[in-house]
């Protein structure tokens, strides 16, 4: 199996980083507006924030690295746009720019699979980027949003929409280094789209374990949640995640959904943030698996996110 997030480790490469990628991943910027003046004061960046994954970057010329991931994000772009007609010719592009910059080898290729997002009302597609013996990748096209009304579209980009998201992203990548969050690599708002590490379910999950209503302690309760989402005593107690309470010398239980909900935002609010997404929309977060196989749940979606 491959690591999903191996190749990230949480961290950007300094040498790779600009200084749009900087300032959005070590600044909060509220909303919308805050965000385009950001990108505004970086016009060379032609809209475009993070960084190539490395497993990329390290095989790039460095006497024509610029040049070189400049024309691929170029490529890139217009392969998302390319997968609107034909998702063959899309990853036939993508593949070619990626095996002349020798990116991948000549045994290695990419093919583009579009998934079904039609859940989403910020989401006009999405699509998983993979191949074999090499790292996957979830691309989220955003919708466009501006044919609603000025009142409307500042309310729908307040905590969602290609700007804000982005903007999200790299920054839980630099201050959140949690394996609960998905590691986001770059995001083009010029052409409207994110790429982030594929955070594959697990197929047809269905645990075995079934968290009961009553424990003995707290212990046997968070060994459960470690076998069915990987959370570990470690992380409970670092981010004093409320799981249940004490009666008559046993251990109650709080529902699951509220116990995800409970992780995530005191991990937020520790950081002075908080998701209004979340306790409603489930569909926030995934259980994948780690590189050992064991089941772990993750956060994928950053609209709504905004500070406390």
């Amino acid at each position: 199996m491959i690591n999903i997030s191996r190749e990230n480790k949480r961290q950007y490469n300094q040498n790779f980083t600009s200084g749009i990628t900087r300032k959005l991943s070590r600044n909060y910027y509220h909303s919308e507006p805050d965000i385009v003046k950001v990108f505004d004061a970086h016009p060379q960046k032609n809209g475009i924030a993070g960084q190539l994954p490395l497993s990329w970057l390290k095989n790039i010329n460095t006497n024509e690295k610029r040049k070189i991931v400049s024309i691929i994000y170029n490529e890139f772009a217009k392969s998302i746009k390319l997968a609107k007609i034909s998702l063959q010719a899309a990853s036939e592009n993508l593949n070619y720019i990626l095996h002349k910059y020798k990116i991948l080898s000549p045994n290695q290729s990419y093919n583009i699979k579009k998934i079904d997002t039609s859940g989403s009302c910020y989401t006009a597609n999405g699509y998983i980027l993979s191949g074999n013996g090499i790292e996957s990748y979830f691309i989220k096209e955003f919708a466009d949003l501006s044919g609603n009304s000025p009142r409307i579209y500042k309310i729908m980009t307040e905590s969602n929409g290609k700007f804000v998201e982005v903007a999200r992203a790299l920054y839980l990548n630099n201050r959140i280094k949690d394996r609960h969050i998905m590691f986001t690599h770059w995001g083009d708002t010029k052409n409207g789209y994110m790429v982030s590490e594929y955070v594959k379910p697990l197929k047809d999950f269905k645990s075995q374990i079934e968290i009961k209503e009553k424990y003995n302690s707290e212990e046997e309760l968070i060994n459960d949640l470690n076998r069915k989402y990987g959370f570990t005593m470690e992380e409970i107690k670092k981010y004093k995640v409320q799981t249940g309470y004490e009666y008559q010398n046993k251990f109650y239980s709080y529902p699951e959904d509220r116990i995800i909900y409970n992780y995530f935002s005191n991990m937020l609010g520790k950081y002075g943030l908080r998701d209004y997404d979340l306790y409603c929309n489930p569909y926030n977060y995934i259980i994948t698996s780690d590189e050992k196989g064991n089941p772990l749940l993750k956060l994928i979606d950053f609209g709504g996110i905004t500070r406390l």
